[in-house]
This record gives structure tokens, sequence and C-alpha cells, in this order.
């Protein structure tokens, strides 16, 4: 089935209430009703799906409206906004790390408890119910990855980097030849979480935006998990010196609060580049 292509110039489009935008050539942004964005990037042999959202409605059957070549699916990480749409696919990739995770939250009452949780967000637009599907758990296989691993999908090849920070699980996807880097989580246009719950350590983070940053001579677009895609690369810059003013001073944040902290969480912000985070972290 051949790629979908636009008759206006506004890129959007929706299936099965899925929101989706052509962010790039084959690239497809697919918004999941407000929760989460995932990826899905087409080459000229196969197809790589980044994310599988919360898992509400049927991100397969959106897949396969924009391609029947075979795909790869990829998780971010682990958490389950990322990952809770695994169990409409035979087999995901994920970090190795993410792996023991994701097979112990693969559970009915974890699964409700997060969609539940959920409801609460101001980005969710209801357009589709996050009950109907909150006990829905579908069997599927893992695969372990690690850095430097490649997915070629004939005319473009996408590369693993590890980077750990707001999980130790990590990853984003280079795509050098048309110079983008899809991010996840690593990067987004609002806050990055650093909670004490799930979170390495904030050096850790530091030392993983030093790696991506080592690498912008391969990419020009940064494209992230959440809100605003594409971004641009100074939202990187501005986050190593976000995340290095924490460090010189934990204290430089203002109080704040966020839902999936038992600790006082704190906001920094400097350019761009925002991080919610607790003191355990830094």
């Amino acid at each position: 089935m051949a790629p979908v292509f636009y008759k206006d110039n506004m890129n959007l489009k929706e299936i099965n209430g899925f929101t989706l935008q052509q962010t790039a050539k084959d690239v497809w942004a697919i918004d999941e009703f407000g929760i989460d964005i995932m990826y899905l990037v087409i080459g000229s042999k196969k197809a790589l799906l980044f994310d599988t959202g919360i898992g509400i409605g049927n991100i397969h059957a959106v897949v396969r409206e924009l391609t029947d070549k075979p795909l790869f699916v990829v998780n971010s990480h682990h958490h389950y906004d990322h990952a809770g749409g695994n169990g409409h696919f035979e087999t995901v990739y994920a970090h190795k790390n993410a792996i023991p995770v994701l097979q112990k939250q693969d559970n009915a009452a974890y699964r409700k408890a997060f969609f539940l949780q959920q409801e609460a967000r101001a980005e969710y637009n209801h357009k589709a119910s996050l009950r109907a599907y909150m006990e829905q758990i579908l069997p599927y296989s893992l695969k372990g990855l690690e850095e430097g691993y490649t997915f070629d999908l004939g005319d473009r090849k996408l590369e693993v980097v590890f980077t750990p920070g707001h999980t130790k699980d990590c990853i984003c996807l280079l795509d050098r030849d048309n110079r983008l880097l899809f991010s996840a989580d690593t990067i987004v246009s609002t806050p990055t979480l650093m909670l004490a719950e799930y979170s390495d350590t904030m050096d850790t983070y530091l030392q993983s935006l030093l790696k991506l940053q080592s690498l912008k001579q391969h990419y020009e677009l940064i494209f992230p998990g959440h809100y605003l895609r594409p971004i641009g690369a100074r939202c990187l810059e501005d986050m190593i010196q976000c995340v290095q003013h924490i460090q010189n001073n934990p204290l430089a944040g203002q109080k704040d609060a966020c839902a999936l902290s038992k600790s006082q969480v704190y906001f920094y912000q400097y350019g761009l580049a925002s991080v919610l985070y607790t003191l355990e972290r830094v």
C-alpha cells in the first residue's frame, strides 16, 4: 500500500480518531488522542513504528492504513503511555533495561490503574474512551536492544542511541542520512520529568544529552514524544544548560506539584528547556 499524500497544505489527516501529520518525507507523527505521539517511518523495504501509545483504539489498524510493508515496532522506554499498545503487535523491541519492567507492568491491575490516572491529563481529548481499553491485555514478545543497533528499512537506517535519564531505559533513534532524531521523552518541548520514582540521576541524563550533542552534525530536527513536533536542535543546547544549572544549585527551581511523585517536585526553566525534578535525582 502506498503512503497517503495530501492535497492541501495542512499535512493533517484523521484515521479512526487518531490525528496524523506528515512531518518529513515518509515520516508520520501519530497523535493518540492527545496523550502520546508515535512516529511511523516508512522505508523502501520496511517500516518502523516508534512507540505504541497508551493503547486506546487500534494503532495497528492505523499503521496498516499507511503501509503494508514489514514492520519493526520499537519502544522508546517502558512508560505505559509509550508501551500500552504493544499488544497490537507480535514483537516489540526495547532497550534491554526496559524488558523486565515492561514484563512486570503487563497486567490488568497495573493497566487499569494507569488508565484511570490518565483521565485527568489536560491534553487528553476524550475522542476515545480510556475505560473501554483499560483492561485489554494482549500477548506479545519482546526483543532487547543495545546502543548502536541499527534498523535497516531499505533506503534509510535508524540507529539506536542509549539515552538514560528520564528513565533508565530511554533510547532515541537517529536517521543520519535524513538528519532526523527521534527523541521520545529524552527531549520534549515541555518539562522533562526527572523523578525519584523512576528516573536515573541528573548526571546520567546530562551525559546522555552530551552524547546527543556530540552527534548534532547528523540531525537538524528533533521529534519528541509529546506536544510540539518537530522541534529544533536548540532545545538540546538549552536542556544541557538547564540540567547544569540544577546541578549547581538544586534549589534553583520553584516548588511545584506532580501527581506522579510522592516527593516535593521542583520546576526549573532555561530558554526553551525545562525540568520537573525531585532532589533525590540531583
